[in-house]
């Protein structure tokens, strides 16, 4: 054990800057590693640093030419003798006090003649002659070494096998995963490790990536020198100093595949700065502060008491809508956390319901899963992203997600209360307000362990607008002078009013996800664009105009007008037709407020309808009309219409017809949903108890998907009115009811014309009187009883289907006699084809 403590001041020997630089030690931590922080309170120097590198302060004469005063150890750097390599935990060599420096040679000069290497390949620099780190043999007697290899296991180093760090730890094998430091910043498997004649015979570290380069086709080839081989683009040559080894914890198969954000600079972490650049979000940055300012207070109250016990840091993400920049704040937190000493790593590792289940069956794997992912985060932040989904509330019976949500409880409130920084981990729950604050409530102590509840909000449209505009920039293309951000502004604004919160799916209508979308349809426009014109220079490659972002208005005026040409080819029907024109209106009306900034709160006019009128009446053509309607309005993602009536919504089992409710629902999303004969969901007594489940099944889904589907209700009037009257649900959720009135018999004829016509058949002018007689006289009269299928378009198709068979034994009767009929004999019909056919 050492014998430095708490608040010496001391020397840390930088081997980057090969000097002695004063420091005071912050920490001794328990494995004998020190905590070092500047002198002037300015932050963290090192956060591990290995004492054989740490010596009491001895005065600035010591660092003349980064040498140590008279009189040192052997093995301070410009000495003679070579130390033995440095262990994590140990003393640098025989005889060595913590006071002496470790080893640290001069650069040798490059071989001469060496072949320098291309940029493009990322070859390493120079490495110095003599090093602590175990000599390698040349490459002209190294056997190449491969991923794998029998001669370098991890638990016994071989000759040119490994790289020695500072210790054991960070000895780096052939087989590890490694970091690149970049930038970029890349990772992948180390596939040899030794000298190459490239590299002037110093040592390099060939790794294969795990994402191919765009510069290169390396397959592990590089200037006439192979050590491993794979494929082309993927391989890689790097300086031992420019390799970092990944902690086996973020190795792990179970972790890879998580996001994981490195760490930023404490030292260069400026928390104004960052919030500065934060569009948006000011009930966050108010939070982010408080935090700031409990632990800087905290400090203080610890300073005086002389008690180092604080509270544990863990944070709920309250969030409206996707996309509203929870994994950004994440890192922001980190970075905060870690300048203040809160966390000693600074990573944001992050973790999804579908990270934590993947290849569990339970039993307790889903826990042992959790704590390979904490582990990974250990020092940083772990980020929960959609915890309020980790039980799907949707299913009976989840196992694995009531699992994974007693594990994450477990390791919330484990770590939580009472502890000292820097604590193990910050963990951070995202999801759902709503959702969130139930679970909260569900799991008392879970949402105990909580230090502060983070308030995310929707973006403003001018928000969405900066939003856009660092994306351009980011992404290498540029605006145009003319776009200014109130410009940019309007046209996010447009866009956000054609989705009208269902455009581009549930709650994406406001946030970092539609800034995204504007950019990649607005380059994937400036690309058609560019193309015609055979643009070649680099702003017209790279610049975006107006027109790029403008919304396909006229495409989709075109197709509302598309839907209404077709409704007004439609037959009667002219009070639906007169509430239709009017819906259009009073939705046009709708997207221009919201264009101009003047949404409501309480959002667009509720869109669900009852149809009810007698079968045949065109029900199902206006509903498929409407449907077309909203997606030209852009109110609808798809518009598609999904038909169904009892038997599509209803199941023969009990507990199985709310799950086929939801399934025909969710299939209906984006579109219309069209229920037939919706009346008899619940019978007459109202004791159906499957036909009351779908329906409670149906309204609900309807209120939560009120977004992003249109659900028409159709039947009988009087049936209909029924229902609605014992479902007060239904009432208010269903406001708009159209009555479909029968047909005249002139509508009736206009309806028999056009079916003949798509049939290739004509009436003669007798028979056009004969059939109008017939229509006359199944027309309904006011007051009196009648058949319910009387008067619309399918009995007057019934009577076409009767009358072509009697022309058609009138004409084999006729073909009998040898008669040979013309074209328009065959067809015609004529008042004898319609005996019979009342």
């Amino acid at each position: 054990m050492s014998d430095f403590y708490a608040g010496q001041k001391v020397e840390y020997y930088s081997p980057s800057y090969a000097e002695w630089i004063e420091c005071k030690i912050g920490l001794v931590r328990p494995d004998g590693k020190l905590k070092l922080e500047h002198t002037d309170g300015t932050g963290v120097l090192k956060e591990s640093a290995d004492p054989s590198r740490v010596r009491p302060f001895q005065g600035a004469a010591a660092k003349e030419n980064g040498k140590p005063p008279s009189g040192s150890k052997a093995g301070a750097p410009g000495s003679k003798a070579s130390p033995a390599p440095l262990v994590r935990g140990k003393s640098a060599g025989p005889g060595a006090s913590p006071s002496a420096p470790p080893a640290v040679p001069k650069k040798a000069p490059s071989s001469a003649g060496a072949p320098s290497p291309t940029p493009g390949d990322a070859a390493p620099g120079r490495r110095p002659s003599a090093s602590p780190a175990p000599m390698l043999p040349k490459a002209s007697s190294a056997t190449p070494r491969v991923s794998g290899s029998s001669a370098t296991p991890r638990s016994k180093a071989a000759p040119g096998s490994k790289a020695a760090g500072s210790g054991d730890d960070n000895t780096i094998y052939v087989g590890d995963r490694v970091k690149l430091k970049g930038p970029p910043v890349r990772f992948g498997e180390v596939m040899y490790i030794g000298p190459a004649q490239f590299a002037g015979n110093e040592t390099v570290v060939g790794v294969k990536l795990d994402d191919k380069r765009s510069s290169s086709d390396c397959d592990g080839l590089y200037k006439g020198e192979r050590f491993f081989r794979c494929t082309p683009g993927y391989g890689i040559y790097q300086a031992l100093e420019e390799v970092e080894l990944v902690p086996p914890e973020q190795a792990d198969e179970d972790v890879r595949s998580l996001v994981m954000s490195p760490p930023p600079d404490a030292e260069a972490f400026d928390l104004e700065q960052e919030l500065e650049g934060l569009i948006g979000l000011r009930e966050i940055k108010d939070s982010i502060r408080h935090t700031r300012n409990f632990v800087e207070v905290q400090r203080r109250r610890c300073n005086v008491t002389g008690d180092a016990s604080a509270r544990a840091l863990h944070f709920a993400f309250m969030q409206g809508t996707p996309g509203s920049g929870a994994s950004s704040v994440a890192r922001l937190l980190a970075g905060m956390l870690l300048k203040l000493r809160v966390l000693s790593g600074g990573q944001v590792v992050e973790a999804t319901r579908k990270d934590l289940l993947a290849g569990c069956s339970g039993g307790g794997d889903v826990e042992t899963k959790l704590k390979k992912v904490a582990k990974a985060a250990d020092g940083g932040v772990l980020l929960i992203s959609g915890a309020d989904m980790l039980r799907d509330p949707e299913k009976s019976s989840d196992r694995l997600g009531e699992e994974a949500l007693q594990a994450v409880s477990k390791l919330v409130e484990g770590s939580s209360g009472s502890t000292e920084w820097p604590q193990r981990l910050c963990i951070v729950l995202a999801g759902r307000r709503s959702e969130l604050g139930k679970l909260f409530m569900e799991q008392s102590g879970l949402g105990s362990s909580i230090f502060a509840k983070l308030e995310f909000s929707d973006l403003t449209a001018m928000e969405v607008a900066l939003v856009l505009r660092r994306l351009v920039e980011a992404n290498k293309f540029q605006l145009c002078a003319d776009l200014t951000d109130e410009k940019l502004e309007l046209l996010v604004r447009r866009r956000m009013a054609r989705a009208g919160g269902a455009g581009d799916g549930p709650g994406a209508s406001r946030n970092v996800r539609l800034a995204k979308a504007m950019l990649e349809e607005a380059v994937s426009r400036q690309t058609d664009r560019v193309w015609a014109k055979e643009t070649l220079s680099f702003t017209g490659l790279t610049a975006l105009k107006e027109e790029d972002f403008v919304d396909k208005n006229k495409e989709m005026d075109e197709a509302a007008q598309a839907a209404l040409k077709k409704l007004e080819g439609i037959v009667g029907l002219r009070p639906v037709k007169e509430f239709v024109r009017s819906l259009y209106a009073t939705l046009q009306m709708e997207q221009r407020r919201r264009e101009m900034g003047l949404e409501l709160p309480g959002g667009g006019p509720t869109l669900h309808m009852v149809f009810q009128g007698n079968p045949g009446t065109g029900k199902t053509t206006v509903a498929r009309v409407v449907a077309d309607l909203l997606k030209a309005l852009g109110l609808l993602r798809t518009g598609h219409m999904v038909e169904a009536d009892r038997a599509a919504l209803v199941a023969g089992f009990s507990g199985q017809t709310a799950l086929k409710t939801k399934a025909v629902v969710e299939s209906a999303l984006g579109g219309v949903l069209f229920v037939d004969e919706a009346y008899a969901l619940v019978g007459e007594d109202g004791r159906d108890s499957f036909g009351r489940e779908a329906l409670d099944t149906l309204i609900k889904m309807v209120e939560d998907y009120r977004q992003d589907l249109v659900v028409i209700l159709a039947g009988y009037s009087s049936e209909m009115a029924r229902l609605i009257e014992a479902n007060p649900g239904l009432r208010s959720r269903f406001p708009t009811v159209i009555e479909f009135d029968d047909y005249t018999a002139e509508e009736l004829l206009e309806i028999a014309d056009r079916m003949l016509l798509q049939d290739v058949m004509i009436l003669s002018s007798s028979a056009s009187e004969q059939l109008k007689v017939i229509l006359n006289s199944i027309v309904p009269k006011p007051g009196a009883a009648h058949d319910r299928q009387a008067g619309n378009g399918r009995a007057v198709r019934n009577i076409l289907e009767r009358a072509r068979r009697n022309q058609a034994l009138r004409l084999q009767h006729e073909a009998s006699g040898s008669k040979v009929h013309s074209q328009e004999e065959l067809c015609t019909l004529v008042p004898a084809d319609f005996e019979g056919c009342t």
